[in-house]
């Protein structure tokens, strides 16, 4: 019995072996292989749904075994020697990469990388070697903004930023006081007193895009610096804490700016669907409170709960009847 990693690797070897070896019967492939004459017919049979993945006929091969068991293998040498085209995406994710393998301290053959970079930008075109220049410089740009970010921290002094508010598709300026920089899902945020909102807000530095280090010194109030680690264990989530998916209206946008989420996805009229993690699901609570209709709780069904229970606890201090 051939199992499927020995198929493939023994179907790998087999076209080329067929290609130099036209008119080879079953028998003798069998025995070159080491396997039944009844398992290389099996494999000839894979054969048919083997080639490029364009869906056509034409893009597979045609194994074919005539007389005295004579295998011919036809459309196979179109299949192998087809130059590799890649894609846009595969070609701008394979430039981006070694471009930042260029800026490596102390990359031992730079000029052979260079010329594979300079290869490659002319064989995928300008369109998909500017696409990767911007993307190249975005990696660029968010390592200047963390360390802009950590040297300010670590100073005491205020930042300005340029930030991206994608709900209103436009760059808001700030002058903040950082407090600190937490990795979240994979990303970096700067949890930091806004000035103008008067108020703690969780920053993603992947969004900010323009970030200057003040003179002046940080000026976190003191109610803000004291106040007990618990009330912001929100801000640092872990893989196991309870995920929460809410539905928003489009008035509540501004939610993923400043809770993390883990999933973001839009909705028909301009809503969102988020998913967050919550060690502190009271905070979530008070959130969605807060959001009154403009959220609705999706799940787990004992947070739902919860948020019910709360609400008819206050409507029944009006006197009302929660629905």
């Amino acid at each position: 019995m051939s199992t499927a990693v020995e198929q493939v690797e023994r179907l790998l070897n087999l076209v080329p072996y067929l290609r130099s070896h036209p008119g080879v019967t079953v028998a003798e492939v069998a025995d070159e292989f080491g396997v039944s004459q009844r398992q290389i017919a099996k494999d000839l049979n894979v054969l048919w749904f083997c080639g490029t993945p364009g869906g056509f006929a034409d893009d597979l091969m045609e194994p074919h075994v005539g007389e005295g068991g004579a295998i011919h293998l036809d459309n196979a040498a179109e299949q192998i020697t087809r130059p590799l085209r890649l894609s846009t995406r595969e070609a701008v994710a394979l430039l981006v990469a070694l471009r930042a393998m260029a800026q490596v301290p102390g990359l031992a053959d730079r000029d052979s990388l260079e010329r594979v970079l300079a290869k490659l930008e002319a064989a995928v075109g300008q369109s998909a070697a500017d696409t990767a220049e911007r993307l190249s410089v975005a990696f660029e740009a968010r390592d200047v903004v963390l360390e802009a970010a950590t040297r300010a921290q670590t100073s005491g002094r205020a930042l300005r930023l340029g930030y991206y508010v994608p709900s209103r598709d436009e760059v808001t300026e700030r002058t903040v006081d950082p407090i600190r920089i937490s990795m979240l899902s994979g990303r970096a945020y700067l949890d930091a007193w806004c000035r103008g909102s008067r108020d703690r807000r969780m920053f993603r530095l992947d969004r900010v895009v323009g970030i200057e280090v003040l003179e002046e010194p940080a000026a976190v109030p003191e109610h803000v610096k004291n106040a007990p680690e618990v009330e912001h264990s929100a801000l640092r989530v872990d893989a196991q804490d309870p995920l929460i998916e809410l539905e928003l209206a489009p008035g509540a946008r501004w939610v993923p700016e400043y809770y993390p989420c883990e999933s973001v996805s839009e909705l028909p009229g301009g809503g969102l669907r988020v998913a967050l993690r919550a060690p502190d699901q009271d905070r979530i609570r008070r959130l969605v409170l807060r959001l009154g209709e403009s959220a609705r709780v999706l799940g787990p069904g004992e947070f739902a709960a919860a948020v019910r229970d709360t609400a008819s606890a206050a409507l029944a201090g009006y006197g009302s009847q929660a629905g």
